[in-house]
């Protein structure tokens, strides 16, 4: 700081102090801040799972390439070795969230399918072919993410980071077919009797995030009137829909109006003709509540006859229904009625 005194001349002399301030802060990059070493730049990073089914993740466990972080574009060249490192620094490696804070566990490796690269633990990829290797985006080094089978998910965006470190000096051609070397900060390639000193390297982030979605198991098995003679003579039917679905997922059940519906009635067919038998479905048997696919026709899983409400990813409702035939209709033509329904469920 630097201060000094100037002074007003007249009849009063007045002192004012004029104080310059200079401030410096020199700071460390942030893991995050792209860096930039001539043709190679180490940034923070993403790898992106995509959307899965909760009850896919609970059997399989899922894998996918992502940025790790280190990019470097050409001009690449072999004309000299290439080391290039990544040292995992620290990861509680699980993806976490959902409305519970549930977790995933996964694994990082430098190759598909390949050994896990655990907290302290470093890969070389000197041995690997340099202008392979960049096949990410951008021209990145991809590293591959891992997640273990994980039952009882609920829905949402799980997610979780990587802080690595890399190390590098990658051959560029410069002026004259000339390696340029891009490198990071205190490497040293060995000379003569001078060893390799991988120096200080380069700290950054990866995230990894995946989407849980929603999903359902259902079992919806035909419902067969059986035969009669007339219209009037059908008896009710009755049949039970199975669902199971997400930890968590409570949901509404819809039946659509199938293919025929007309005049407020449910219709089955008789193959390419225009003989119909008018039928209708009930959310109870023996009721006059119509099981349909908007408001209140809607089943609650909140209402299933087995299970009601029991959203854990394994218990199963149950949902047991009547149909009956229109016995006021006249009887049309002998023959064989079908109808298709759709089922659908909302979250």
């Amino acid at each position: 700081m630097s201060c000094h005194t100037v002074a007003d001349r007249g009849p009063w002399v007045h002192i004012r102090w004029l104080c310059l301030i200079f401030i410096a802060i020199i700071a460390f990059p942030s893991p995050g801040a792209a860096q930039t070493f001539k043709y190679c730049t180490v940034s923070s990073s993403d790898a992106d799972l995509g959307s899965h089914s909760s009850f896919d993740l609970a059997s399989t466990g899922q894998e996918s390439a992502g940025a790790g972080g280190l990019a470097c574009t050409p001009p690449l060249a072999l004309l000299s070795t290439s080391y290039i490192k990544v040292k995992v620094e620290s990861s509680m490696f699980l993806l976490t969230g959902g409305p519970d804070n549930q977790t995933i566990p996964f694994t990082i490796s430098a190759t598909q399918g390949g050994t896990a690269i655990a907290t302290g633990n470093e890969f070389d990829f000197t041995s690997f072919q340099l202008l392979n290797l960049f096949s990410g985006p951008g021209g990145s080094l991809p590293l591959y993410v891992k997640t273990q089978a994980q039952p009882g998910l609920r829905a949402g965006i799980y997610s979780g980071t990587v802080n690595l470190r890399w190390y590098f000096s990658v051959c560029t051609l410069g002026v004259l077919v000339i390696c340029d070397f891009s490198e990071s900060p205190g490497f040293q390639r060995p000379i003569l009797l001078t060893p390799l000193n991988w120096g200080s390297g380069v700290l950054t982030t990866m995230t990894v995030t995946m989407i849980v979605e929603n999903d359902c198991a259902i079992a919806a098995p035909d419902l067969d009137f059986g035969s009669a003679p007339l219209a009037g003579s059908f008896a009710e039917a009755t049949q039970t829909i199975t669902i199971r679905c997400s930890a968590g997922a409570a949901y509404s059940v819809g039946l659509s109006d199938g293919n025929n519906f007309d005049g407020g009635w449910r219709r089955m067919r008789r193959a390419a003709t225009s003989d119909y038998l008018r039928y209708e479905i009930y959310q109870v048997p023996s009721s006059g509540i119509r099981w349909g696919s908007v408001g209140a026709e809607r089943r609650s899983s909140a209402a299933a006859q087995v299970n009601p409400g029991i959203y854990d990813g394994i218990v199963q409702q149950g949902f047991t229904y009547g149909a009956r035939i229109d016995p006021a209709q006249t009887t049309p033509q002998v023959g064989h009625y079908v109808d298709n329904i759709v089922l659908d469920i909302e979250f």
